[in-house]
């Protein structure tokens, strides 16, 4: 894949909050990466809140990444992505079937990775640090009908803004297509057999994040370090006294 990010339009459409077209950039941008098994293909999705409207969420681009890539050559097609967006996102990434993935992204992306570990229970609210590359990442457990159900919740209350196009059908359709099994503990809902969810969960991973309580901690975390240009002072011993 040689991904293209849009080109830049010197006179872009006034803001509409209805409209993520108009928006012109997240606050912040976060990338939600579903990683694929044989078969599926990973993802990348790409949104955040709105930059003046901030109870608003923001899908701007859905991406299926090519089949066949694993480990450093996937990383290397996220980090192509970041770099659409000034390698300034915050990523998310379902590390749930494999766990060393997280050692070339995180050589990619450093702290700006949170890891994602989904599984049947959980809320997402903890964070687990976890050794990557002799540095601590941040993982959080969360289970899946927990997630699906929080996307649900948001779209009925209108906090969702997306694009009209082929990708964003394609991930409704695989929403849709979730059979909730109802048991004692709550709704599980299954893939039907044959199809793929991988669009769906990555919006769903983005929306979790947006309105995680954590995030303005991921975004000084991940922020870039000031470095300065000016030079050492240095001190003669000629001057101590």
């Amino acid at each position: 894949m040689s991904y293209n990010p849009k080109p830049y339009n010197p006179n872009p459409p006034p803001y509409n909050p209805n409209d993520v077209t108009t928006w012109g950039y997240f606050r912040p941008t976060i990338i939600a990466h579903d990683v694929g098994r044989s078969r599926d293909r990973s993802t990348a999705v790409i949104g955040g809140k709105s930059p003046m409207t901030p109870y608003l969420i923001g899908i701007g681009e859905l991406i299926e990444l090519p089949q066949g890539l694993y480990g450093s050559p996937r990383a290397c097609e996220l980090a192509q992505i970041d770099n659409g967006y000034d390698n300034n996102a915050l990523l998310v990434a379902d590390l749930s079937h494999d766990p060393t993935y997280a050692e070339p992204l995180h050589k990619l992306f450093g702290p700006r990775l949170i890891g994602l570990h989904i599984t049947r229970h959980g809320d997402g609210m903890e964070a687990v640090p976890r050794l990557v590359n002799d540095t601590a990442m941040l993982t959080y457990t969360i289970g899946r009908s927990y997630l699906i159900e929080l996307f649900h919740s948001l779209l009925d209350s209108g906090q969702v803004r997306f694009p009209d196009n082929q990708m964003m059908r394609r991930a409704f359709a695989q929403l849709h297509a979730l059979e909730p099994e109802y048991r004692d503990t709550g709704a599980v809902y299954d893939c039907p057999k044959g199809q793929h969810d991988d669009l769906a969960i990555s919006c769903a991973m983005l929306a979790w994040a947006v309105h995680h309580p954590h995030l303005d901690r991921w975004v000084r975390s991940g922020r870039p370090r000031e470095r300065s240009c000016r030079p050492r002072e240095t001190f003669s011993p000629l001057g101590w006294t």
